[in-house]
């Protein structure tokens, strides 16, 4: 039986993440010859991935340049995958990750040139174009285009099925990001360097100190949410002396510059650079809660049983809601002040939340990905 020869392809960071679960079995099938494509939307942001999954990239692409616009953006990501997929070999898939502009550019190239497109995560939805923006247009329109629509949960699946598309084109798997999770908790338990991960990252900690990790960098959340959300801190640290709260501070100046010279200073908030995914998943560990506009760390919280207060109006994730794993506070300083309080103070607020089952699966899903593509 020849191989089916899938191009996976990513561009950030978060894409990396979900899909290296999915890459290194793949790689491991005899059914598959895999080709493995990095757009560059991110670049340094995301090299740390590379080498903590010890990803092997057959096509490195260069799609992002500064200044540049989403137009721009998606405009050099088809003209470059285009000229990568038009090199004679017949492709059985492209399979791609989420709702970025690199997803967009993947899906359409493929699309165009009738690759089957495999959607890994599909069916997220807000169902608000604004929240977040692009990645809810991006994402609606890859879902027209897609041949399996491999759903995270139910609910994502249940979101398809209201837009007409047909049941057997969805495979309900579990999110990949919890296959991910346990995959870098097995390297970092294997790999001697990645003890003390808090310790090289200079964050400093006494035993009896309460972690917070906090994460901002939505567009939405620029201008008066940033500095409501440092508000909440402010107010947080002022009345528990025994709070930390490790940020790792977004480089766009926009959250960079409001954040640093807030806390620039304050011995309880430790401002670092982008963590690595390592460190991220040690600082999670280290946490007693969670507070993030971050799709990702919303998926990964409940993977470690620890609340997340999302600073967001809306979520494309609610099932974190139902299961109890989170609330969303948005930038409200008076609401994200409250949660929190009650999450430090009233066990059996945080144990409900903590104890919530995890709504995302497994860790098995990047198997049943594969084997729903090898057997058509």
């Amino acid at each position: 039986m020849s191989k089916k020869l899938i191009s996976i392809v990513f561009g950030t960071r978060p894409e990396l993440i979900k899909l290296a679960p999915v890459i290194l079995l793949a790689q491991r099938d005899p059914c598959f010859e895999v080709e493995v494509i990095f757009t560059g939307q991110h670049d340094e942001l995301i090299r740390d991935a590379i080498t903590f999954f010890q990803i092997k990239i057959d096509q490195r692409l260069h799609m992002m340049h500064a200044g540049q616009t989403l137009n721009q953006l998606l405009g050099h990501g088809l003209t470059q995958l285009e000229d990568v997929f038009n090199d004679g070999k017949k492709r059985d898939a492209v399979i791609i990750q989420g709702d970025t502009t690199t997803v967009l550019a993947a899906g359409l190239v493929a699309f165009a040139m009738k690759i089957p497109v495999a959607h890994v995560e599909a069916g997220l939805r807000s169902y608000d174009l604004d929240h977040p923006f692009p990645e809810e247009g991006n994402r609606q329109i890859v879902s027209r285009i897609t041949t399996w629509h491999f759903a995270p949960t139910e609910l994502s699946k249940n979101n398809l099925l209201n837009e007409n598309i047909a049941t057997e084109k969805i495979t309900v798997t579990g999110n990949t990001v919890v296959d991910a999770v346990h995959l870098g908790r097995k390297l970092i338990q294997q790999d001697l360097s990645h003890q003390d991960l808090l310790k090289q990252q200079n964050i400093i900690l006494d035993e009896q100190d309460q972690v917070v990790l906090i994460t901002a960098h939505r567009r939405e959340n620029f201008g008066e949410g940033i500095q409501h959300i440092c508000d909440a801190v402010e107010k947080l640290i002022t009345q528990h002396p025994f709070l930390h709260f490790v940020w790792p501070v977004h480089l766009n100046p926009a959250v960079h510059d409001v954040v640093q010279q807030r806390f620039a200073e304050h011995r309880q908030v430790h401002l670092v650079k982008p963590l690595d995914y390592p460190s991220l998943l040690a600082v999670i560990e280290r946490s007693i809660f969670i507070m993030t506009d971050s799709g990702g760390l919303q998926e990964e919280s409940p993977s470690f049983h620890k609340p997340v207060l999302i600073l967001r109006d809306t979520t494309e994730r609610p099932e974190v809601l139902h299961v109890g794993a989170g609330v969303l506070v948005g930038t409200n300083t008076a609401l994200i002040i409250e949660h929190a309080e009650k999450l430090l103070t009233d066990p059996n607020y945080y144990n409900a939340m903590a104890q919530a089952k995890n709504p995302f699966g497994d860790g098995q899903a990047a198997q049943r990905i594969l084997d729903k593509i090898a057997e058509e």
